[in-house]
């Protein structure tokens, strides 16, 4: 089973939680008979893995966006931002938003001719196949008015106009039973009815279900978001999921996920706290994405996406089981490192769609690889390189093991740009959809469709290459061993093997050293003439990605394997690290101009040779060589400013065709050929006469921006009312304010929920869409603790151009008691202890204020976790404190002392606040904070004596080069050189010498996060002369080495 790692809440420390593991059993003829009739979702049926390659024969989709796949016996309903869908080597038919195939003939189905005037992002059938439900933005259906949701005729796709459900917002998850159509969405009302993101419509005349009342609440999403990601019915029909970005639904809180009784229209007590827990670390920003549920019903798995590599809640898959109360626990969390945007779960895998290039392997760490707080996704450092054979090379699409969320052994690979964000699991195999063409190698649009009527039958000749895994990458020019078994039934003769480089598309040839053509090498046999022997061939490759065949022959001419097994790896070498690229100008935000000269810098470790760049909009239309736009994906190439050289500036002229919005990436190349693993992007907002919307406020004070108006007092206790206006050049599309109390920690949410634990955001005060050239905005606060407010206003037009920061509306507002100063608190001690032994703090300081303390209150944090100490003793993500024993309450000068037991070990960050009589807090924890690592019985880490240059070394390159290994008993975050010349002067990260304290500098990790780890620093160029380097290394809790390693050495 898999253990999850301390971020996760309700795991403390010495205990081990035990949590059930999902149970794939096989189902009896008859237990599958009687199940079906009962069925109102349709069960995949699978016993295996579906082909790494799709079908080839289908038609294809080639601009836009796939969202959604619906199947209806043998015809295939697609979704998404597309205008066209044509037959194999033949002319596209126009159809925009939604088509149809069948997927027996491979043919469209010229016959279903549906219109839209908006985007169709979810289809669902009814469970007989009747009747094919859409939802999106669109109003108008086939020239009749069905606003966001609509009834289809599944032949035909003319709209039933006798169902009626107008959405009053966009609409973006359908679930349907043969009683019930459930949708999710961006609405607050259908059919004049209030129901706020979901509600339960009549299948036959769109009727809002009056009894199905279980609005969401609270919107964290993206900018305040509140919307359903993903509905899914369990396959009795049962039980209703809800993946969404709000808080609660039906008051209750569920954030994340959230479980519905369909038959008592009641919301279950099914709760995780994982995203509660969890959601400080990621900007307090929900980023749940897609779902779905076991063949079974016993566990169903969510994955996120577009938020960042940060373990558990973000660019991860979460499998919980369905069954439980309050704190369920997650069966397991699988990191992928990049957003994860659809799933698909079947008896033998849980297929998973997105922008990922990494899973976890079958050997990796549990509870996940890597450190918690380091992102590893493309064009992250070393990205999962740095991980070694903690993962494994999965581009955009992969499978886990449901037991356990390791990686199985398929791996199609997909070109996706943003990623695969539809999924679909059916009894003939697996739909997969996105805004990619390529999908297993092959050229098929937008969808793929890997058919398990593919999949080979069983051979007596059969071939597997069982090391190394799918997907591995091996060190470069490097010995490994190549594996596996074969069997005949006259006795295994050969095999033969093929090694063919990826990008190059030539084979290895039998000397093993040159590369030509084709070329089959003959493997060493264990047990030759046996009909089962183990196969091997030792081979060292070059930097590269690789695709391995082997085929096995009998003793007899007739027997030879009908398919090569086959195998993905990939090669890499710290010895040749990718480059890195940057844009430097135009700065981001709007642009005047539609041609312009972009500009940055290229850096490699051997020289940059390259620079390939591409200009796209929000619809994903590039721009072409001959300056129009078109859906297919186009880069451009030029050379850096210093062909070569190890950093080098670049430039480009370019032409843009229109205004809007345009995003810039650029790659550089190094001599090796190798590109930077991510890129950079650059967003512009191209108006050539935009100008961004300007703001005033006129109350409780008036400002002008951008002239500073003075702060403001005022009582607290009482509302307190802001208003101004907003306006632009062309229209508004929202005005937004920012409030929080600086002093207590509250803030205003981007729902408009105020408190100590809401996530600071802007909140929308103007109406949805505003479209007006002028508005007249206010915002009326809760009763006003006392404090330091900080408020802003800003707004936004609808080309999408922002206030300027320094054109945003601000205010200061201090509420205190007349004639009464804020207390002052003091910690006696204020800098960072590694030393604690124990789980207990001593903790003192003093307080003092003009009229008397009456408490000093205490936050502890752990920063591992994000929670709080309670002052039950427990720990919870809520902010708390915990009183602290006043030596004389009242005074107006007071020591104070907290002795406290931890619940668990932890890097705790400590904050003391003075409270004064008047229920005032300490305006500042200005000398009131201290750090401390606890970590009882935890070593700190050290260096090992291989570290070079030794002590009184003379180096000759006018570098210093600085290597070595690091340990430590959990394991290694980094290592930190600090470089100091003779003048005493400490170098900086660029090479540069001045006074103050010297910085440390990071080195890089070959393994970060493991046990031990080799280093490497290689300063830039510096002066002749003696210098002193001082080498730390510091572990995965924060511990740092006691004392640094300090050496001296002699440049000449």
């Amino acid at each position: 089973m898999r253990v999850r790692s301390r971020v996760i809440a309700g795991l403390v420390a010495g205990t081990v939680v035990l949590i059930g593991q999902p149970v794939i059993a096989a189902v009896s003829a008859w237990q599958a008979g009687s199940a079906a009739k009962a069925l109102v979702v349709e069960k995949p049926g699978h016993t295996g893995l579906v082909p790494s390659a799709p079908r080839n024969d289908v038609p294809r989709i080639t601009d836009g966006e796939v969202t959604d796949i619906e199947v209806i016996g043998n015809r295939v309903f697609i979704a998404g931002s597309f205008t066209g869908i044509a037959n194999v080597g033949q002319t596209a038919l126009a159809q925009r938003w939604l088509a149809s195939y069948n997927i027996d003939t491979g043919k469209v189905d010229t016959a279903f001719r549906p219109t839209f005037d908006g985007a169709v992002e979810s289809v669902e059938a009814s469970p007989d196949g009747s009747a094919l439900y859409v939802a999106g933005t669109f109003n108008t259906v086939g020239g009749l008015t069905k606003r966001k949701v609509a009834r289809l005729d599944p032949v035909t796709g003319a709209p039933v106009a006798g169902f009626t459900a107008q959405g009053n917002g966009r609409g973006t998850a359908l679930a349907v039973t043969n009683n019930a159509v459930y949708v999710g969405g961006q609405f607050t009302k259908i059919n004049s009815t209030n129901r706020t993101g979901l509600a339960a419509l009549n299948p036959t005349t769109g009727a809002v279900d009056t009894g199905f009342d279980l609005q969401l609440s609270g919107g964290i999403g993206v900018g305040g978001m509140l919307t359903v990601q993903q509905l899914k019915l369990t396959h009795d029909g049962a039980k209703l999921m809800v993946v969404h970005t709000g808080r609660q639904i039906a008051g209750q809180d569920r954030y994340g996920v959230g479980l519905i009784d369909t038959a008592a229209k009641t919301l279950l007590p099914w709760r995780t706290r994982l995203w509660e827990d969890n959601l400080s670390f990621v900007g307090g920003i929900q980023r749940a994405f897609g779902g779905d549920i076991a063949p079974d019903d016993s566990y169903f798995v969510v994955t996120s996406g577009s938020g960042g590599d940060r373990p558990p809640i973000n660019d991860t898959a979460m499998a919980f089981p369905v069954a439980g109360g309050d704190n369920v626990e997650p069966i397991w969390i699988s990191r992928h490192f990049d957003s994860i945007y659809s799933v698909a779960v079947t008896e033998a895998a849980v297929y998973v769609g997105g922008h990922f290039s990494w899973q976890e392997s079958p050997t990796a760490n549990v509870p996940w690889p890597g450190l918690d707080n380091v992102g590893y996704g493309t064009g992250q450092g070393l990205s999962g390189y740095g991980l070694g054979d903690q993962v494994v090379r999965r581009d955009h699409l992969g499978a886990l093991d449901p037991a356990t969320g390791t990686a199985l052994e398929w791996n199609p690979g997909s070109s996706s740009y943003e990623g695969e964000k539809a999924m679909l699991a059916t009894p003939r195999g697996l739909f997969v959809g996105g805004d990619g063409n390529t999908k297993g190698g092959l050229t098929v649009g937008r969808v793929g469709f890997f058919d398990l009527g593919r999949v080979p039958a069983p051979s007596a000749v059969e071939t597997t290459i069982d090391t190394p895994i799918e997907g591995r990458v091996k060190p470069a020019n490097g010995s490994f061993t190549i594996e596996g078994q074969a069997t005949a039934p006259s006795g295994v003769k050969k095999v033969q093997v093929e090694i063919q480089n990826r990008g190059s598309k030539k084979y290895l040839q039998p000397d093993l050293k040159t590369w030509g053509s084709s070329a089959v090498i003959v493997s060493t046999l264990a047990s030759p003439n046996a009909t089962s022997t183990m196969w091997s061939l030792a081979v060292s490759l070059p930097v590269g990605e690789y695709q391995i065949q082997a085929k096995t022959f009998g003793r007899t001419s007739s027997e030879t394997d009908a398919t090569k097994a086959v195998k993905k790896i990939e090669t890499f070498s710290f010895d040749d690290l990718p480059p890195t690229t940057k844009i430097s100008a135009p700065a981001a935000g709007l642009l005047a101009t539609k041609t312009f000269v972009a500009t940055g810098t290229a850096t490699d470790d051997k020289g940059v040779n390259a620079l390939t760049y591409s200009f796209r909009t929000p619809d994903n239309h590039y721009l072409q060589d001959d300056g129009t736009v078109a859906p297919v994906y186009n880069t451009f190439r030029t050379e850096p400013d210093v062909i070569g050289a190890v950093s080098t500036t670049w430039q480009v002229e370019v032409t843009l065709p229109t205004e809007g919005e345009w995003r810039m990436t650029a790659t550089a190349v190094d001599t090796a050929g190798q590109a930077d693993l991510k890129g950079e992007t650059r967003d512009w907002i191209i108006a050539e006469d935009g100008v961004a919307p300007t703001v005033a406020i006129t109350a409780p004070a008036a400002m002008n921006p951008p002239t500073a108006a003075a702060p403001i007092t005022v009582a607290p206790g009482s509302p307190v009312t802001f208003s101004g206006t907003a306006s632009d050049d062309g229209t508004l599309k929202s005005v937004e304010v920012y409030l929080r109390n600086t002093t207590t920690r509250e803030s205003l949410a981007a729902d408009g929920t105020w408190g100590a634990d809401a996530v600071a955001a802007y909140h929308r005060v103007s109406p949805t869409n505003l479209d007006a050239a002028s508005y007249n905005w206010s915002f009326t606060t809760a009763s006003l603790t006392p404090g330091i407010y900080d408020f802003r206003v800003r707004a936004t037009d609808n080309l999408g151009l922002v206030t300027t920061n320094a054109n945003l509306g601000k205010l200061s507002v201090t509420a205190q008691v007349p004639g009464d100063a804020f207390p002052n608190g003091k910690l006696n001690f204020t800098g960072t202890d590694q030393n604690v032994e124990q789980l207990h703090l001593d903790l003192a300081g003093t307080a003092t204020d003009d009229k008397g303390v009456q408490a000093v209150r205490v936050a502890l944090r752990d920063l591992d976790t994000g929670r709080y100490v309670q002052p039950n003793g427990t720990m919870a993500a809520s902010f708390a404190t915990v009183n602290a024993t006043l030596a004389a309450p009242g005074a107006k000068s007071t020591a104070f002392t907290l002795s406290i037991d931890l619940p668990t070990k932890g890097e705790y960050s400590v904050e003391a606040w003075a409270v004064d009589t008047s229920g005032q807090q300490d305006s500042s924890t200005s000398g009131a904070t201290a750090k401390y690592l606890v970590y009882p019985g935890d070593l700190d880490p050290r260096l090992e004596p291989s570290l070079s240059p030794t002590n009184g070394a003379v180096l000759g390159d006018s570098r210093i080069v600085v290597t070595g290994r690091a340990v430590d008993d959990v394991g290694m975050s980094k290592v930190e050189v600090q470089i100091v010349n003779g003048a005493g002067q400490g170098m900086s990260s660029s090479g540069t010498f001045g006074g103050g304290s010297a910085p440390w500098i990071a080195t890089f990790l070959t393994s970060p996060g493991s046990p031990g780890s080799n280093f490497a620093y290689t300063s830039p160029v510096v002066p002749a002369g003696k210098y002193t380097i001082s080498v730390r290394a510091v572990d995965n809790y924060g511990q740092l080495q006691q004392p640094p390693t300090t050496i001296s050495v002699t440049v000449s």
